[in-house]
């Protein structure tokens, strides 16, 4: 069969973002094109780009997993703990638009799920000391993170897919509710964010959109009693418990 890149990229699971920079930057993906220019994947491309996120999802640098795919090894490595390490290194510098620009870079090199989820919050919780010099470092960090995740919200203002909401519900940390909208972000879909955890929520309002409540705690019968609420209000609710 043949895709376009939207259809390939829901396909994957990676946004068209990434899948130009794996063509361009490192000769990753070789589709098609059609008479228009347009590109064309086929089931093989599907094959080498599980390939690519197996090893991505293994830490290994974007720019080495070429060789790796015409010559596979069990090679060990732990890119995610060096990425790390390069944003921090940066942030105690105090080169903020060099880590801005990482950060940017890294999105578009890498499945934003994966960069979230081995990159970011880890690195975030690095900084999680209750001291006035890991609390600004932090604020810093989160400010370019959400920065990044309006940036990537903003280019899926055009996309086909269903509308979003996604807030924080009791949650202190709002910073997560960006991360969670970072992950979605590239997939076809629209996104809105509550920036901070309202005292109580009104998802009715918006009774057309789908709804994602990130939180933390346990749902004890009063939370349940206002899932089911809320449920039989708006088009879907899905929470995501941290």
């Amino acid at each position: 069969m043949s895709y376009s890149i939207g259809e390939f990229a829901q396909l994957c699971g990676i946004n068209a973002t990434t899948l130009r920079a794996w063509q361009r930057r490192y000769g990753l993906l070789k589709p098609l094109r059609t008479e228009g220019g347009h590109r064309q994947y086929n089931d093989d491309d599907v094959t080498q780009a599980l390939k690519i996120l197996d090893w991505i999802k293994k830490g290994v640098p974007v720019s080495q997993i070429k060789p790796l795919l015409e010559r596979p090894t069990q090679r060990q490595t732990n890119n995610w703990q060096a990425l790390q390490e390069t944003m921090l290194q940066r942030l105690q510098e105090g080169k903020i638009e060099s880590l801005r620009q990482l950060i940017f870079n890294s999105g578009r090199d890498y499945p934003r799920p994966e960069l979230v989820a081995n990159v970011l919050r880890p690195l975030r919780s690095r900084l999680a000391a209750n001291t006035a010099s890991m609390m600004t470092l932090r604020e810093v960090l989160d400010g370019i993170i959400i920065g990044y995740t309006a940036f990537c919200l903003d280019g899926d203002r055009k996309a086909p897919g269903e509308n979003y909401v996604l807030a924080g519900w009791q949650l202190a940390d709002t910073c997560e509710v960006w991360l969670e909208a970072l992950k979605r972000s590239g997939q076809g879909s629209r996104a809105d964010v509550l920036p901070a955890s309202p005292a109580i929520l009104a998802p009715a309002l918006f009774p057309q959109r789908h709804w994602v409540l990130v939180t933390t705690g346990k749902l004890t019968q009063a939370r349940q009693k206002d899932l089911e609420k809320w449920r039989d209000q708006v088009a879907s609710l899905d929470v995501i418990l941290l």
